[in-house]
């Protein structure tokens, strides 16, 4: 150790030379002044002699930049020269200097150079390659600007140059400050150099009695140590025994720091309370904890309009893309399993499945918690015979109830893998899988697992499956329960889809569907949706139990469909191996959705030759304007409806039947046989209405029927 640069203490000893370790190969050595004001200075072979650079005898200096044992020109501080500024050459004083140094980064460290200007001093935690030293100095540099500070230069360059810089304590001047502007002795500046990673005790060290509590110094000192694990007794002594004077060892707020710990009811610090705490034992004003420059700036990429689109890596489009989770849900027995298996076949086959084409087929793993082997093999056997061929060029691979199969183990610490999800990754690197059917998605996690916490969700999900299906170059599809919420809904006799509904109709917490990219959800036919919809237009025997919906929930990537895709459950009979005959269940596409579609267009008819009735008493409403309120058209049409004088019909079903036929007639779009788009409805005045929604309108109307030139004319 170095004049004292010891503290007793065996904990984190360094020495001055450790601090400012330089090129060994060439020292700098200067021996006063020219004539001229020039400093008379000399390189020589060899490397600082350091006890006679503390005695003042021999004053050095030399590259901070130095080759490592690799080879590589690397450094372990870097230094902001600042010379005297102004016209007048005014040099800073010593607290404008620490100032400045503490705003601009905490770890720096103001020193007086041999002119009595400032050397500011940054010191790596490691050696850094001199390129990145110089661009982080560099970043550290321009904050001197905001104090209208001149930078002279800083060092090392970016290609490490043999440029020199004269080191401290080898004169009295020549020595750091401490952020209050006072001057360090070196047990103060070792053990600030020993803590700058922690920005409140740097700020501490070296502290004078009547400057500032050093009671509530040490107890924050205590507090960031804890936090970062750093906590000792012996750490304490050390920033203790840097204070003028020291607390006594037997001083009662030092024991309750040591014995009581204080400061464990301080769990965490924020960026706030540091500044507040710097602020309190510095007494530097408008004080902000600065940027951290060793921390990379975040990588973007310019979008330039040049790049080379590619298509994305659909699967099966809309529903399936590379490196993505589907989840499909629905409740319990409605055919979610069986759906899943018809997916396992097509995917492996290349057999279209509802009308969906397979865009890349694959070997397909299918883990079924809550089947048997012998029942996965007489649903896919039914596949088969409903689906079409399979030439076995890809494999369906299985594992049933009889091999439970946990991937992750959730703690109160945390969640993590567990061995048989390493399996996994190894079968699917072994096997080629590029498919993986979960169901149910909830049966493969253990432990301490809450299915409506989304913190353990999110894990669950992103940290744990969707890496599968990431690590598969393909697409992991999960089956999972849903609550019982209906998705469909019937206005005025329309059938309407609430993708809203189907979206959120998942079990548990949401971050399930946001985490997943695409949402299938299955809907039950309902016996009421079948006597007014459906039971008139079917002749096949079937009745409504032998229905499900299927909704396009969610999509990340595109427009997800507003309509309900009705599927058929059909009863397959497999073969056993000893004659006997099973059956299970089979979806097929209906001309469910073909009537649905027929009823709401003959409605929309319907609905736009009323609108057409009604447009004279609009059209006089308007008197001059470019828009009136929705709800105002409504109240003009009340009387007129055949029901209101009825009193069994309440006024609000004949507002809400109003108000919906004008949306549904005066919102559409319709082509032109010259090709161009007429919106609402064109009238013989030579204007087009139509009905538009205004979010930034005053007061509560939100709604309104808009006049414009017809789109037609105005195009002629």
């Amino acid at each position: 150790m170095v004049n004292g640069a010891h503290t007793g203490s065996t904990v984190d000893a360094i020495s001055i030379p450790e601090i400012f370790k330089i090129d060994d190969k060439n020292t700098l050595v200067w021996d006063g002044f020219l004539p001229d004001g020039r400093k008379k200075q000399y390189w020589i072979d060899g490397a600082i002699n350091w006890d006679l650079h503390l005695k003042g005898t021999k004053k050095q200096g030399g590259n901070l930049a130095y080759k490592n044992a690799a080879g590589e020109m690397v450094c372990q501080m870097a230094v902001i020269d600042i010379d005297a500024q102004g016209e007048d050459k005014i040099s800073l004083t010593p607290a404008q200097a620490a100032a400045a140094a503490l705003k601009s980064n905490t770890k720096l460290v103001p020193i007086k150079s041999p002119r009595g200007n400032w050397h500011m001093y940054y010191f790596f935690n490691r050696e850094i390659n001199v390129k990145e030293a110089n661009r982080i100095i560099k970043t550290i540099s321009t904050e001197f600007k905001q104090f209208n500070i001149k930078v002279d230069k800083v060092l090392p360059t970016a290609t490490g140059s043999q440029c020199g810089i004269n080191l401290p304590w080898c004169t009295e001047e020549q020595i750091p400050y401490d952020p209050r502007g006072n001057a360090y002795e070196i047990n103060q500046f070792v053990n600030r150099i020993r803590f700058n990673n922690y920005p409140i005790t740097a700020s501490v060290i070296g502290m004078k009695e009547g400057t500032g509590s050093r009671y509530q110094a040490l107890c924050m000192a205590a507090t960031e140590l804890n936090i970062a694990g750093k906590y000792s007794d012996e750490r304490i002594e050390q920033i203790n025994q840097t204070f003028v004077p020291p607390l006594d060892p037997g001083d009662k707020f030092l024991n309750r720091i040591r014995e009581d710990k204080i400061f464990e009811k301080y769990k965490f610090i924020t960026d706030e309370t540091k500044e507040n705490w710097i602020h309190q034992f510095t007494k530097i004003e408008d004080f902000k904890l600065p940027e951290d420059p060793e921390e990379p700036e975040l990588e973007v990429v310019e979008f330039t309009g040049m790049e080379k689109i590619h298509p994305r890596p659909w699967l099966i489009d809309g529903w399936l893309l590379k490196k993505a989770l589907t989840v499909l849900i629905g409740q319990p027995g409605i055919g979610k399993t069986m759906l899943l298996h018809m997916l396992a076949y097509a995917l492996a086959t290349g057999n279209p499945i509802l009308l969906k084409t397979i865009l890349e087929r694959g070997n397909v793993l299918v883990i079924a918690a809550e089947e048997t082997q012998n029942e996965i093999n007489l649903r896919l056997t039914a596949c088969q015979q409903q689906m079409g061929k399979n030439d076995n060029k890809f494999k369906i691979y299985k594992r049933g109830l009889e091999n439970e199969l946990k991937l992750v183990k959730f703690t109160k610490e945390g969640a993590q893998k567990t061995k048989q999800y390493k399996q996994l990754l190894k079968t699917i690197r072994r096997k080629d899988i590029k498919y993986i059917i979960l169901d149910p998605l909830i049966n493969f996690q253990t432990g301490s697992y809450d299915e409506n916490s989304n913190q353990n969700m999110d894990a669950y999900i992103k940290n744990y499956l969707i890496p599968i299906a990431v690590k598969m170059d393909g697409a992991l599809i999960a089956g999972h329960h849903t609550n019982k919420l209906s998705m469909v809904s019937v206005h005025n006799q329309e059938l309407l889809v609430d993708n809203q509904n189907a979206l959120t109709a998942a079990r548990g917490a949401s971050s399930l569907v946001g985490a997943a990219r695409f949402v299938l959800a299955m809907q039950p036919m309902t016996r009421k949706l079948w006597d007014d919809h459906f039971k008139e237009h079917i002749t096949d025997g079937s009745s409504w139990v032998h229905y499900a919906g299927l909704i396009e929930a969610k999509s990340n990537y595109n427009v997800i469909e507003d309509e309900i895709l009705w599927m058929q459950k059909l009863d397959v009979s497999v073969t056993t191996a000893d004659g006997f005959t099973e059956r299970t269940g089979y979806f097929t596409t209906t001309d469910l959705n073909k009537i649905t579609k027929a009823k709401n267009k003959l409605k929309a008819a319907k609905n736009l030759q009323w609108c057409r009735a009604q447009m004279p008493t609009i059209i006089s409403m308007f008197e001059g304007k470019d828009r009136i309120t929705l709800n105002s058209v409504v109240m003009e049409l009340l009387p007129l409806d055949p029901d209101h004088a009825n009193d069994l019909v309440q006024e609000s079903t004949i507002k809400t039947r109003i108000r919906r036929k004008l949306e549904n007639a005066l919102s559409g779009k319709e082509e032109t046989k010259d090709g161009l788009q007429m919106q609402g409805i064109a009238w013989d005045d030579g204007y087009n209405y139509w009905v538009k929604r205004d979010h930034t309108s005053a007061g509560a109307a939100k709604l309104f029927i808009e006049k414009g030139k017809d789109f037609k004319r105005k195009n002629k």
